[in-house]
């Protein structure tokens, strides 16, 4: 059982990126496709030979930064706060990267160095900058998967990228005027040339004003469309020297001053990358929206709603289990009607999943696997469902009854998680990290309402029937229930839980805590009076109500 427990608690990769951590990736994987550009013009310039001491230096440091970024991408680097990538796309993407980029650093390394400085480099830098450029250009395209649900109204990651992509396009424009001069290739550099200084214009007016093709929402903060109106200035001042640099390719000081300037709105760009960047968390007041995540606000098809009700079933088999003790010992009065009921709970909400109930607003499940197991799971329920009537029928008299619940709750419990990890497994097709990070948690804290009820249940276990393999169970399950509290507050890396940050959640899991550290040093005695007895049968109920109103802010919240 223990295992199944563990099984549940295994980290994901995808709670290792925050927004935050994913905002920087966006940025600096965007900044990447710039690098690729800003070399290639400055090698250029160096041939042309354009300011040739400065150029040096900003090629070694262009370059530098380069490599130190695509490793940090890789593997995380503190210094530029990234964290490792664990997605196996990107983590592809970002090693065919790295294989042009090899053979690519040490041209530009030769060229900064002034030990090759022959056309055959010149050429092979031509050649080769756009592909390397292509390939950046999809990582930072992943990346920003990540941060756009498929319903959201708001692509603030898609923001952060095509933002970022001005910067580049400066750079690009700069190398392809260049490229013009130098007579390399001059044709499909003067193409390119009008055709990045279209996109620049047309990502400059969709940041402003929204674009439906390239899906951006129209700018709302205050901060970026000023950062936005001192970058568009600078651009407008630029555009009339581009079409002179053409005309008078000859001109190294109008070249010059027209690849400054070129820097210039770089950098007023930048600023407004970073800006977008810090926003990434404050969408929900950009656009006044309710959810980061606008598909799991639909109660009906919400399936962090599914997995809070799967999730349920587990805690009732439990539940109904631990009522069925205090039935047949006579612990409590209700204890036999109150059992019945839950099962009834349980009953109806498999039915629910299998079939829709608009009550408690379930969709049909249309998946082969879950209706399979819905079914393996009926076979089960029929007899326990039975022994938990005659159990009821009888008063708590009918030991037999008594026994096979005891025997085998688990095997129900056992399979009711299994429903849980199909459900989730179906709910993550097409859906972000984020979205898949949100359903995880709703899982991990539902199970902490299963585990009020299976420590109880092993507890009373040990003393009425003097179960010693039940004392053993239930210090296991009281651990797990503890350290999972405490990973839910407070985070843990080991079981893939970020810390909470949202206010409500974290209000409610204190009410938990706090009611938790009351009660907890019961289970620890060998004996119980009947006033401790009664305590703990009337607390009990009383965690699991405080844990299930968390699983319910959890499930109706759009952050953690």
């Amino acid at each position: 059982m223990q295992k199944l427990f563990l099984a549940l608690i295994l980290p994901l990769f995808l709670f290792a990126m925050s927004d935050k951590e994913l905002a920087t990736a966006i940025n600096l994987a965007g900044k990447q496709r710039m690098l690729t550009q800003k070399m290639s013009k400055d090698a250029l310039m160096i041939f042309k030979g354009i300011d040739t001491q400065n150029r040096q230096k900003d090629l070694k440091e262009s370059y530098t930064l380069f490599d130190k970024t695509l490793n940090g991408l890789l593997k995380g680097d503190k210094s530029l706060k990234l964290i490792p990538s664990h997605n196996p796309e990107i983590e592809k993407q970002l090693k065919e990267v790295k294989k042009l980029w090899i053979p690519f650093f040490k041209r530009v390394k030769e060229v900064e160095s002034f030990k090759n400085l022959s056309d055959k480099t010149y050429i092979y830098i031509d050649k080769n900058n756009l592909p390397l450029l292509k390939k950046m250009n999809e990582v930072v395209t992943l990346y920003t998967k990540l941060g756009d649900s498929k319903t959201s109204k708001l692509k603030m990651a898609n923001d952060i990228n095509l933002a970022g992509k001005l910067r580049m396009l400066t750079q690009r424009v700069a190398k392809d005027v260049l490229l013009y001069q130098l007579d390399l290739n001059p044709k499909e550099a003067l193409k390119d040339l009008n055709s990045s200084v279209e996109l620049f214009d047309k990502i400059l007016n969709g940041l402003y004003n929204g674009d439906k093709e390239l899906k951006l929402e129209e700018t709302k903060l205050p901060k970026i469309i000023k950062q936005l109106n001192i970058a568009k200035e600078s651009w407008q001042k630029t555009k009339p020297l581009i079409a002179e640099a053409i005309k008078d390719k000859n001109n190294l000081k109008l070249t010059d001053e027209l690849i400054r300037k070129l820097d210039k709105v770089k950098y007023e760009v930048n600023i407004a990358v970073g800006l977008y960047e810090k926003s990434l968390n404050r969408q929900k007041q950009v656009l006044k929206l309710n959810a980061l995540i606008d598909g799991f606000m639909t109660k009906k098809s919400n399936s962090k709603h599914l997995i809070n009700l799967a999730g349920k079933q587990r805690m009732l088999t439990q539940r109904v289990s631990k009522l069925a003790i205090e039935c047949g010992f006579s612990l409590r009065a209700n204890s036999c009607e109150m059992m019945e009921k839950y099962m009834n709970l349980y009953a109806k909400t498999l039915k629910g999943f299998k079939d829709g109930d608009n009550e408690l607003n379930l969709e049909a499940t249309k998946s082969k696997i879950a209706k399979d197991e819905i079914a393996k799971i009926n076979t089960i329920l029929k007899p326990f469902k039975e022994s938990i009537s005659k159990l009821k029928n009888s008063n708590g008299k009918d030991k037999e009854a008594l026994k096979y619940i005891l025997a085998h709750n688990i095997e129900l419990l056992k399979e009711s998680n299994n429903l849980v990890s199909i459900f989730e497994k179906e709910s993550n097709k097409n859906i972000s990290y984020i979205e898949k990070a949100q359903l995880k948690i709703v899982n991990i804290a539902g199970r902490q309402r299963m585990l009020t009820q299976k420590m109880t249940k092993e507890y009373l276990e040990y003393l009425e029937l003097h179960n010693n393999k039940s004392k053993t169970n239930m210090a296991k399950t009281k651990e797990l229930f503890s350290k999972s509290l405490d990973a839910l507050i407070n985070g843990n890396k080991e079981m893939g839980l970020p810390k909470v940050t949202n206010s409500k959640i974290k209000e409610q899991l204190s009410t938990v805590s706090n009611l938790w550290s009351k009660i907890m040093t019961i289970y620890n005695k060998n004996s119980l009076n009947s006033k401790e007895m009664l305590l703990l049968l009337k607390v009990n109920p009383i965690l699991l109500k405080e844990m299930n109103r968390a699983v319910k802010i959890i499930e109706e919240s759009t952050d953690y």
